[in-house]
């Protein structure tokens, strides 16, 4: 059996731009499925496939390491975002045709689940009005979610006054007295804090026990990081941006992390991300994959949710059902106990509804951040 093609398209959704990658076989019926979601860059990634192509069509598809190194060796310039994103969304098209061939959910070849079921938690977005952030974390939880998370900062500067601080105290003391002690919240700052202004923060804001943090500071900078985790009691999570087990040895050797949250979509797939949890889980460190696009990523980090020892929680996108369930089929939704069940059919367990997706594929998504003065902030 061969791989005879790879096609690559986007689609815009009412959240961001997703980006999917459709593997061929020389069987007849038998495709692939992936997802390789950058938002802001999908010509870039659209590209990015197609240089791909020539390096794994005529390739046995079952023959995921072969072709994922290939894929990663053989590119003189080789890495970052767009090269990585697009290689995990072929590797995850052909983890499907593995699972397929099998006739068993991708878990199932990855080795098998550890865990019945897997726990979600919902993502409110970014807001900086408590009253508000009540409101949607109240409709996550009558949802079933018994954990969200939420972006309480605002397009910050390098050091801010007591106001900007009270205001991301007062969003984390009402969603905390919205959901109770017997649920969770997470934190996400987005890298937009400097290494001062995440400790005071940090400090501020302890009370209301997060789970974590979520980038305080830019991932590139790492003695900010260690600063950091020398003076945090809560949790530090991180890694939506780094790519591949390499840009995690920093985080894992110093310690700089409680849980990585790297993307099945843009980290290396489903062969890498297998790679950084067994590197993560002798370093004694959780992963909470990062999961904020589109539904082929959310099942591939179903799959690796049931099959990793050391999974914590995954993200989930719980608004837009319905355009959701237009594009792709067998849409996982939670549970009133804040989990969801491991995916019973073969292979991933979805396919794409290209025609709905090319009739969303014009529109035009920037995310941006600005200051109070006009000048561009970290988004």
């Amino acid at each position: 059996m061969k791989i005879t093609d790879i096609q690559a398209f986007h689609t815009y959704s009412p959240i961001s731009d997703w980006v999917f990658v459709r593997v061929e076989t020389d069987q007849p019926g038998l495709v692939g499925w992936g997802e390789c979601s950058l938002p802001g860059k999908p010509n870039a990634l659209l590209g990015a496939v197609e240089d791909l192509k020539k390096l794994v069509v005529g390739a046995d598809p079952t023959d995921t390491e072969w072709c994922w190194q290939r894929m990663y060796r053989h590119a003189f310039w080789r890495g970052g975002p767009i090269q990585i994103a697009a290689l995990s969304g072929v590797d995850i098209a052909l983890w499907d045709i593995r699972g397929k061939l099998a006739g068993q959910p991708v878990y199932k070849v990855m080795g098998g689940a550890v865990r019945d079921k897997i726990r979600l938690y919902a993502n409110c977005g970014l807001s900086t009005d408590p009253e508000e952030l009540r409101r949607r974390v109240r409709h996550a939880v009558s949802l079933g979610y018994t954990a969200v998370k939420f972006y309480p900062l605002p397009a910050t500067n390098y050091v801010e006054g007591l106001s900007t601080l009270r205001q991301i105290v007062a969003c984390c003391e009402a969603v905390r007295d919205e959901i109770g002690d017997e649920r969770d919240f997470c934190l996400d700052f987005h890298g937009r804090m400097s290494a001062g202004l995440a400790v005071e923060v940090e400090a501020a804001i302890r009370h209301t026990k997060p789970l974590w943090i979520e980038e305080p500071v830019l991932p590139e900078t790492p003695k900010a990081l260690q600063r950091l985790a020398e003076k945090t009691v809560i949790p530090i999570a991180l890694g939506e941006r780094l790519f591949t087990r390499f840009a995690f040895r920093e985080i894992f050797e110093n310690e700089f992390a409680t849980v990585i949250q790297p993307d099945v979509a843009n980290a290396g797939g489903i062969t890498e991300m297998m790679k950084i949890a067994a590197v993560a889980e002798t370093y004694g460190v959780g992963v909470a994959p990062h999961n904020p696009n589109g539904p082929v990523q959310s099942i591939a980090g179903m799959h690796l949710a049931a099959a990793l020892q050391n999974f914590v929680i995954l993200e989930h996108r719980h608004e837009h059902h319905d355009f959701l369930e237009q594009l792709a089929t067998n849409i996982p939704k939670v549970g009133a106990d804040g989990y969801v069940g491991l995916p019973t059919g073969p292979g991933l367990d979805i396919s794409v509804n290209e025609d709905f997706a090319h009739a969303n594929a014009e529109g035009e998504w920037i995310p941006e951040a600005y200051r109070e003065d006009g000048t561009i902030a970290d988004w």
